[in-house]
């Protein structure tokens, strides 16, 4: 009986290969359009990065639309008499769904890198993220071309919309919320805003970590998680300072007490708990 496996060697090979053959023309020259520029090139594949106002589409396999949602229809509408109807077009926008392009008689899909692209000068490393993609069967194919190239996952579900793109806002751009926070209550407290800044990340990703290798709600410690009481009543008193960070601090209490019942919370403990919160 014969395997169609292939050796690790083997499928990397294979995965070059098919880099170096593949040409991508990315719209857009923003954060999105930059980041993932620098990711497809590290993989392999050549890319055209051209500006949003381009009139010209060099040749290519696939097509990408890294500019603002309410872009998406105008700008695919003008570029669909430049390429071949046979060359997929894709948007990055994770609140529209395929139908946002306008070029129906051609294979259109949506590919949006979870990815939080903060700085244009220093993309983030996007091999290990995903990349939630949908469309028709041509357009997929081509999606998942392209994260193979880049090193990420595949979430392959027609997820794009406003819930999915409220999702993925809540977490990063909480957490970058949060940060803020924290940061200005470390500093209030003595240290350098870098340093507060850097001590943060580093936690934040240690959480990152947890939540990929743990799931939720295995990833979550802390006083709430424990039960302990006392422990929450004194953060709630030294917070009574900072108002902005006490009313974080009990904005997240009771969505952290959910995820502590998940995770095995003893009732008893969650009932007192919760008693403090709704006192609060």
């Amino acid at each position: 009986m014969t395997s169609t496996s292939q050796p690790p060697q083997a499928r990397d090979a294979a995965s070059r290969r098919a880099a170096r053959a593949t040409t991508v023309v990315l719209v857009g020259r923003g954060r999105v359009g930059r980041g993932l520029a620098r990711a497809l090139r590290a993989g392999g594949a050549t890319v055209h990065l051209l500006r949003g106002q381009t009139t010209r589409l060099p040749d290519a396999n696939v097509v990408v639309l890294c500019v603002p949602d309410g872009q998406v229809p105008e700008v695919s509408r003008r570029l669909d008499a430049l390429a071949p109807a046979r060359v997929p077009f894709l948007h990055c926008a994770g609140a529209l769904g395929p139908e946002a392009l306008a070029c129906a008689h051609r294979p259109r899909g949506a590919l949006h890198p979870m990815v939080s692209f903060a700085d244009p000068r220093r993309p983030p490393l996007v091999a290990g993220t995903t990349f939630t993609i949908a469309g028709d069967v041509a357009a997929r194919r081509a999606a998942r071309r392209l994260a193979r190239i880049a090193g990420a996952r595949v979430l392959d579900a027609p997820l794009h919309g406003a819930g999915y793109h409220a999702a993925a806002a809540l977490v990063a751009n909480g957490a970058a919320g949060l940060a803020t926070v924290g940061a200005e209550l470390l500093e209030a407290l003595g240290a350098e805003r870098r340093d507060a800044e850097r001590t943060l990340a580093g936690l934040l990703r240690t959480v990152a970590d947890n939540v990929e290798r743990l799931g939720v709600p295995a990833a979550l410690t802390g006083p709430i998680r424990r039960g302990d009481v006392d422990t929450v009543i004194a953060h709630r008193r030294a917070l009574r300072r900072y108002g902005q960070a006490l009313a974080a601090y009990d904005a997240m209490a009771p969505i952290i007490l959910r995820t502590a019942q998940a995770a095995g919370l003893p009732p008893g403990k969650a009932r007192a708990l919760r008693r403090l919160l709704e006192d609060a």
